[in-house]
């Protein structure tokens, strides 16, 4: 029997914000146990949605008792080609902005595909869609109810399924703009920054100093490549290199700041501690290893890259016009990093670094000679990092 009193708590709780919120999974059990402890049949509950991501646009998340709440991600692919999410129920109802009704053995036009008879097989005798409709967001949201109860859900119980509905939508909806913004901002501006606009450091000038190992890397002989090749295959092989070396930086504890052409900036933070000094340069070295790895166990030998390392202090914040801010790192050391950069190819040495940096890791690094570096007083040692591949198999 529905208790009404509790269906009016779970919509008040909904549009007060679902609190806490600690996640879309934590949000699918705690209505889930909500809409039981209101005497629904909810077996199972799912919430379906699109989610503004350049890799994995699709989410289920779902909560049953014998397993929790759990999240599925789908490709781009999955979702256009894949056998789940094509021509299901659940499609259906995003598609009409309809309530959909599946009842197991009865609805021939679900009834055959492989995900519903392995749903019927676990016992549920029905289950039912409801859109979410979206304000903002750019595709509405489903939810989903499926229930054991014999006969499956009765008209009541439908009701009010329906009643929680726009408040559940609000909330669903507020998860995916609030995800959806962070994707985008990490994926144009970094992890870390596109945490700092979330927090709102988002005045011109706004700055802080972070000690870190320095990284700039490029490719080698891209303007001959670039000029002997179509532009799709520049591209694409600009992508192959940008993706390895984003992979192993980020494995290592680092972050890439820019993309510049055909390089781009990286850092590894450190506090300055000679131990976590040590680490953070290891790291750096070890994302060169692993990106290098990658290339040639994917056959890509053509794409070969040189870098430079320093370890110094990097300014990083805000700069730019009133109307255009962006987020970057300057100050000597990333300037002393792109000089280094600049003699990598005069020396023929894949790697080269600093002299602060060789005190990190000087049985890893070799005195190529002095250099004066533009806008730098005095000579300046430069170190060269021999080869070490890892085992690409």
């Amino acid at each position: 029997m529905i208790d009404a009193s509790r269906i009016t708590a779970l919509i008040n709780w909904l549009m007060a914000g679902a609190p806490p919120r600690q996640g879309i999974a934590d949000l699918t059990a705690q209505l889930a146990k909500r809409l039981r402890a209101a005497g629904l049949p909810v077996d199972l509950l799912g919430l379906y949605q699109l989610l503004i991501h350049p890799e994995m646009p699709g989410r289920y998340t779902y909560w049953t008792e014998a397993l929790g709440a759990q999240s599925m991600h789908g490709s781009r692919d999955e979702l256009s080609r894949g056998t789940s999410w094509p021509g299901s129920p659940a499609e259906a109802c995003l598609q009409t902005g309809r309530l959909v009704v599946h009842t197991h053995g009865s609805t021939p036009a679900y009834d055959d595909r492989p995900d519903s008879r392995n749903t019927q097989q676990l016992g549920y005798i029905q289950t039912i869609y409801t859109p979410l409709h979206s304000t903002w967001a750019m595709s509405n949201s489903v939810a989903r109810y499926a229930t054991k109860q014999p006969g499956g859900f009765t008209e009541q119980e439908v009701h009010a399924l329906r009643l929680i509905q726009a408040p559940l939508a609000r909330v669903v909806e507020a998860f995916i703009l609030n995800e959806g913004t962070v994707a985008v901002l990490s994926t144009y501006v970094g992890r870390n920054a596109g945490s700092r606009v979330m927090a709102g450091n988002i005045r011109r000038g706004d700055a802080e100093v972070i000690p870190s190992i320095v990284l700039f890397a490029d490719l080698k002989g891209f303007t001959r490549l670039s000029n002997a090749l179509p532009a799709p295959q520049v591209i694409a092989t600009l992508n192959v290199f940008y993706e390895a070396m984003e992979t192993a930086i980020g494995a290592n504890g680092g972050e890439i700041l820019k993309f510049m052409g055909d390089g781009l900036l990286a850092i590894f933070p450190t506090p300055d501690d000679v131990s976590a000094q040590m680490a953070a340069a290891n790291g750096a070295l070890a994302s060169l290893e692993e990106a290098r790895a990658t290339l040639d166990l994917a056959g890509r030998h053509d794409i070969q890259f040189r870098a430079a390392l320093h370890l110094g202090d990097i300014h990083y914040g805000n700069i730019g016009s009133r109307a255009r801010l962006d987020f970057t790192a300057i100050g000597p050391a990333v300037n002393l990093t792109a000089r280094l950069l600049g003699v990598a190819d005069e020396l023929r040495a894949e790697t080269v670094c600093s002299l602060p940096f060789h005190d990190l890791a000087p049985e890893r690094t070799t005195l190529l000679g002095e250099r004066a570096f533009k806008g730098f007083a005095g000579l300046h040692q430069v170190f060269g990092v021999p080869a070490r591949r890892l085992n690409a198999a």
